[in-house]
């Protein structure tokens, strides 16, 4: 229902049958006296239906996000959303009733589910993130995609890390990192772990089709099941931002400098100001020490010998907690810690990563080949196993158990 400043939007939450079942057993938890076992995570996955529902749920608020250019909150508005983001996640926690949204957004409960859908509420797109709290039961985990439409595949295998360990929180992206316009030439290895600093954001000014840049990011068009598909070595189909078509090439340069510092803000892993951003913060301040994963991707000429580069930061983060499990599944010997077993891909100016550190939270970088990536969307089973085995990284953590 509207009113005059905000948007919100709720129904009563239920159960199905594959995420009620699962409460009070989250992965990593000792199983009650006299019960046996089960293999972590599996069980929340079976006929769930999770990922499908949310997918259905994150299509519409990321649709034209390839085109858009995000824009930062200004002080006020950033003060207003992170305090209704962590005032929300509290709500979700306790079962409470959900706080209003402030002007611009709104607040979903997913029918028949026991998550809330926070995001933009259509009057005005400015590339804000889709955040998802789980209501009840959860646990302490924080998933992030980033790049979603620059790294494809990275979506789905959120959506399947979130449901596999019933994770508190995930946050996706709604723009594109580049704002929809040319991949900077100079643009190194997607993410951000790449020597040399930030790339070159003039060269992404000024249009036309840029068949020869290096970036190793995978670009994309919206396409079936919300995800997208694109050219493999990452070539825009459009001509310049918000498909200007590049008219303004050196026309105006005070043009010029607006259009690269909104680019600046696009990519939200090295905003120093963005929705997502405030997100992060927000949450680590409801749930303090909670352990956060971050996906992105990488063309496989970048790094030919890695499948997955991790790498962790923070109070408690322990790499080898995700590192061994990965292994298992891949094992290729192609899963590689930075720095000490490759020096590039390992998150170094990554700011969701610099917060968590400082403020004393686990910060886990995860950066998958693109040969890796194709596998996790076709094969689900394989996609099942991958996200059971983030099931250490809340080993020593605190549970809560559902209020209800």
């Amino acid at each position: 229902m509207k009113s005059a400043g905000y948007v919100v939007l709720f129904a009563i939450a239920g159960c199905s049958q594959g995420v009620c079942r699962s409460i009070g057993s989250a992965p990593g938890t000792a199983p009650n006296p006299g019960e046996a076992a089960e293999e972590p995570v599996t069980a929340a996955l079976v006929n769930s239906g999770e990922q499908e529902v949310l997918d259905e749920e994150i299509t519409p608020l990321r649709k034209g996000g390839r085109h858009l250019i995000a824009e930062p909150p200004d002080d006020a508005e950033e003060v207003t959303y992170a305090a209704w983001i962590a005032a929300a996640g509290l709500a979700a926690q306790n079962r409470q009733p959900p706080p209003a949204a402030p002007p611009g957004f709104a607040l979903r409960a997913v029918r028949e589910r026991d998550l809330w859908v926070l995001s933009e509420d259509g009057t005005r797109r400015r590339g804000a993130a889709a955040v998802v709290l789980r209501v009840g039961a959860a646990v302490p985990l924080i998933v992030e995609a980033p790049h979603t439409f620059f790294d494809q595949g990275t979506l789905p295998v959120a959506l399947a890390i979130f449901e596999a360990q019933r994770a508190r929180a995930l946050i996706v992206n709604t723009s594109h990192r580049y704002g929809g316009g040319p991949n900077p030439r100079d643009a190194s290895a997607d993410d951000d772990g790449a020597e040399g600093g930030r790339p070159n954001l003039g060269a992404a000014v000024g249009g036309g089709r840029n068949p020869g840049h290096t970036a190793d990011g995978d670009e994309s068009t919206e396409g079936a099941g919300g995800e997208d598909g694109g050219d493999e070595d990452g070539n825009t189909t459009q001509d310049g931002p918000q498909g200007t078509g590049g008219s303004a090439r050196g026309d105006n340069r005070a043009s010029r400098e607006r259009l690269i510092a909104s680019l600046a803000s696009a990519d939200v892993a090295h905003a120093e100001r963005s929705f997502f951003l405030s997100v992060h913060r927000a949450l680590l301040q409801s749930f303090p020490g909670t352990p956060t994963v971050q996906l992105h991707g990488f063309q496989d000429r970048s790094a030919p010998n890695a499948a997955i580069i991790a790498s962790a930061v923070g109070h408690g983060a322990a790499l080898d907690r995700l590192l061994a499990p990965l292994r298992a599944i891949i094992n290729d010997g192609k899963v590689l810690a930075y720095p000490t077993e490759i020096d590039r891909l390992g998150g170094a100016t990554n700011v969701q990563a610099r917060w968590s550190r400082q403020m004393g939270a686990p910060f886990y970088h995860v950066e998958m080949s693109r040969t890796l990536r194709d596998k996790l969307i076709v094969d689900t089973d394989f996609r099942r196993r991958f996200a059971a085995a983030f099931s250490g990284l809340t080993v020593g953590t605190s549970r809560m158990r559902d209020p209800g």
